[in-house]
């Protein structure tokens, strides 16, 4: 019975695949999408585990090709942060509701086919924003204490213990005026 260190040389280099020595077991061992073997495995049970990790992962696939079992909702979530996320990035806002409001709904809903309309659409936003995001300026950390004065001040004036500033309830406050400069 063959055992992987009986072929390791003809083990292929692939992405998710790697060639490794574990000196704690003192074994040349083989990492495929995670599940690691060492080169004493028979090659039947590798296979073996293999088929079983793509029947999952291949159900799966065939479900999403068929829109069935698929967690649209939070797709949806997904596809939301991500849109707000390119707002910011791109625009130093985010605006409520979002543009793209009457496709989420249309996601969230399972109205459209995740192959071929959400999948590809997801993405290509991920890959955008995470390329928006490593060029920022913005900074790694918000001013938190900023932050949360802001907040207080937000409600402050919206339950009515101030008729526009937060600090003092006076018109064209510049203490006001400044929070909105700093947007």
């Amino acid at each position: 019975m063959k055992r992987l260190k009986d072929i390791w040389e003809h083990l292929p280099d692939l992405d998710y695949t790697y060639k490794y020595f574990d000196e704690a077991s003192n074994l040349r061992t083989y990492e495929i999408c995670g599940r690691k073997f060492q080169e004493t495995a028979k090659i039947d049970y590798v296979l073996d585990c293999l088929k079983k990790v793509e029947s999952g992962y291949g159900e799966r696939t065939r479900q999403a090709e068929r829109n069935e079992n698929i967690d649209f909702k939070t797709i949806s979530h997904a596809l939301r942060a991500a849109y707000k996320e390119k707002e910011l990035l791109t625009e130093n806002t985010i605006t409520f509701p979002l543009k793209e409001a009457p496709f989420l709904r249309e996601v969230k809903q399972g109205k459209l086919d995740y192959l071929k309309e959400v999948a590809p659409k997801l993405e290509a936003l991920m890959e955008e924003v995470e390329i928006l995001s490593e060029n920022s300026t913005l900074p790694e950390k918000p001013d938190r204490k900023f932050w949360d004065q802001f907040i207080i001040d937000v409600i402050d004036v919206s339950c009515g213990a101030s008729t526009s500033c937060g600090c003092c309830g006076q018109s064209g406050c510049a203490v006001w005026e400044e929070y909105w400069t700093k947007l």
